[in-house]
């Protein structure tokens, strides 16, 4: 299968590129490629270093992390329609921190950190909005889990 660009379209309802132009959303869609992924697809494998991004079109992905003591994963959470993957690399370059598969068939647009952070050094507004957004979902993530711990502690 030819891997090709999507539409700037389909990136309108990704939590991160909210607020962007349909021009902005163009300069992004030009760095990505589209793809579809089965059932139990791969996208992220805790401790890796990697640097792909992905947004999540259509489907659900299941973020996972090892446990220490019996070292089978846990669920840390699902995503869907709208959500980012191994968004962190667009902050740092290091290991993935969580591993995420494929719950369902997806569609899913993907692109490297660094060509995004290009973009953002060429564009600075859109890089201002992206990063603006990413804080505010990595918030949301951070509470999400803090509400977990506070949970499950004993």
């Amino acid at each position: 299968m030819t891997a090709k660009n999507p539409s700037p379209d389909m990136l309108k309802d990704i939590r991160i590129f909210q607020g962007l132009s349909p021009d902005d959303l163009s300069k992004l869609a030009k760095i990505m490629t589209y793809e579809k992924r089965p059932t139990a697809s791969q996208l992220v494998r805790e401790a890796q270093k990697a640097s792909e991004v992905f947004f999540i079109i259509n489907g659900r992905v299941r973020i996972e992390m090892a446990r220490l003591q019996e070292g089978s994963p846990e669920l840390l959470t699902t995503l869907g329609s709208g959500d980012t993957v191994g968004e962190l690399a667009l902050a740092r370059n290091g290991r993935r921190t969580a591993s995420a598969l494929t719950q369902t068939d997806s569609e899913l647009c993907v692109c490297d950190a660094n060509e995004l952070n290009s973009v953002f050094d060429k564009h600075p507004e859109i890089g201002l909005r992206v990063f603006r957004n990413l804080t505010n979902v990595i918030a949301d993530r951070l509470g999400d889990m803090n509400f977990m711990v506070r949970n499950t502690s004993k």
